[in-house]
């Protein structure tokens, strides 16, 4: 039974710059990303069969296409969904049966208006799916889109993510079809699973009956790494995401943990320990060559992310005290603290467009960890989470809008998704106790 999503909270729609929500003192409000010029209403009346009589055994995959289509772009941040209950009640099934006069006289102005048809042949799905532009009453642009019954969500994210591309200029490139890594216990062992950015069809990447922890993909999704007890000491593990095949990769004798394959996919940074009896960060080649130690100190250095540039890592060490995030240079150089308010932070990751860390951080006196961002820059620094339960682990998307992150708030630990002020907050886990999400990059568009 694949995983639910689960909408716990609806933000309303974005204005022309995203801000975090809740800031800390008086701080000005991080600007996330500009939306798209002007709101963007979208209209998603329900895709159609294109034969009548294939209504019935089309059925389950028309109801399919649609809510994930409608789930994807409210999801996405980008537009406002123009409610169903005010649609003009003939169906579409070709874009000439559009009555632009009954769309006109809506208490809102749709701006775009996404219909098509299913088609089966031959045991293929075939939707053909058409955006048209409401305002000038023209094809905006289609797609034809083909897959197997079963990959009828797929078939839905990819005309989701067509529509957030290209309404927004290239500045997004959406996320349907994204994947997400993290660690599931389900029983004794601790396995990497890969699920669908909503939580549909996970699956297990590791098969070992061990403790797998800290998921982390390289660019294209080419290469997972993570760490693992499999030999029964904590070793580095790197494996092709094709095929799972595992890329050799040296047992240095040492406790080592929290991989990070650089952007460039040709390094890995690492913590591991030295012969202090305390843990620092290394970095070399993805087959272990060229190993070098990058901050050499006798705090504990830990949980490493690259800056998108590679120039960069953030990381966690108690030099100060407790745990806190850092910022150097890739050779080590140049290290500053980012979080200067004491407490107790963890698990930096990187924005995509450089400028911003993620974290989960438990201040001074506070009950549980929530999810914070940093303004690398300034030092600027604004909560994300707040409420019952922990919230920790934030990993980025790609598109830089939304965060996924752990959270304890309904019990035991899964795996949510928001956007990245905080709002449209959704559970993607159900089974298990899910940890350590971590949110792949895009694949290469071809």
């Amino acid at each position: 039974m694949p995983s639910r999503t689960v909408t716990l909270t609806v933000g309303a729609a974005l204005a022309a710059i995203l801000f975090i929500g809740t800031t800390l003192g008086q701080q000005p409000p991080i600007p996330i990303r500009p939306t798209a010029q002007g709101e963007i209403i979208l209209a998603t009346p329900d895709v159609q069969p294109k034969l009548q009589s294939q209504a019935a055994e089309l059925g389950e995959a028309l109801r399919t296409f649609n809510q994930v289509l409608s789930d994807d772009l409210r999801f996405s941040g980008f537009f406002t969904m123009a409610g169903k209950s005010f649609y003009p009640p003939q169906p579409i099934v070709r874009p000439e049966e559009i009555n632009y006069d009954a769309w006109s006289v809506l208490p809102f102005r749709v701006s775009f208006l996404s219909a098509g048809t299913l088609e089966l042949q031959g045991g293929i799905v075939r939707a053909e799916v058409r955006l048209m532009d409401m305002k000038q009453r023209t094809l905006a642009f289609g797609q034809n889109i083909q897959g197997d019954v079963d990959q009828v969500r797929a078939m839905a994210h990819r005309w989701a993510d067509d529509i957030v591309y290209k309404l927004t200029a290239g500045a997004s490139r959406g996320i349907a079809s994204t994947k997400i890594a993290y660690t599931s216990r389900r029983g004794d062992a601790k396995e990497i699973y890969v699920m669908d950015y909503d939580g549909f069809s996970p699956r297990a990447f590791t098969h070992n009956g061990s403790t797998n922890l800290f998921p982390a993909w390289g660019p294209d999704n080419a290469k997972l790494a993570f760490v693992s007890l499999r030999t029964g000491s904590w070793e580095i593990n790197v494996h092709n995401n094709v095929d799972g095949s595992r890329i050799p990769f040296p047992i240095f004798g040492s406790f080592a943990s929290t991989p990070a394959i650089s952007p460039d996919g040709n390094q890995i940074v690492f913590s591991m320990r030295t012969p202090r009896g305390d843990t620092d960060l290394f970095i070399s080649g993805l087959d272990g060559s060229g190993r070098r130690n990058v901050t050499n100190h006798p705090a504990i250095d830990t949980s490493p992310t690259w800056a998108p540039s590679g120039k960069q890592i953030a990381f966690v060490s108690s030099r100060d005290g407790a745990g806190q995030i850092y910022v150097a240079d890739a050779d080590g150089a140049n290290v500053r603290r980012i979080v200067k308010e004491g407490g107790d932070a963890d698990s930096p990751s990187w924005s995509p467009d450089g400028r911003l860390l993620a974290f989960h951080w438990k201040p001074h006196r506070a009950e549980h960890y929530d999810i914070f961002v940093a303004e690398v820059a300034s030092g600027r620094i604004s909560q994300i989470t707040s409420g019952t339960g922990s919230n920790e682990s934030p990993s980025w998307a790609p598109d830089g809008r939304h965060l996924a992150f752990q959270s304890t708030r309904n019990g035991g630990s899964q795996i949510f998704i928001m956007l990245a002020d905080g709002t449209e907050v959704r559970m993607v886990t159900t089974q298990g106790v899910n940890t350590s999400p971590a949110w792949g990059a895009y694949t290469r568009r071809d």
